[in-house]
């Protein structure tokens, strides 16, 4: 009869197994330009942001 730590083996498994799912993912080329939400050029934009606003850091001061 499974117990406790058989449950937890069995959960702890998956878990590594839809991450390393998840890592094998392919990165995105991007493109350079301008953020279409902050507006600062960057060197490699996907879908358009930049790495700050995808990863959803507060808006920066756009510098003139």
């Amino acid at each position: 009869m499974a117990d406790a730590g058989d449950f937890a083996a069995v959960l702890e498994q998956q878990h590594l197994e839809r991450s390393l799912a998840a890592a094998r993912q392919p990165v995105p080329v991007g493109e350079p330009g301008e953020c279409d939400r902050c507006g600062d050029d960057s060197l490699r934009l996907i879908s358009g942001w930049c790495a700050p606003c995808r990863d959803a850091e507060p808006r920066r001061v756009r510098r003139v």
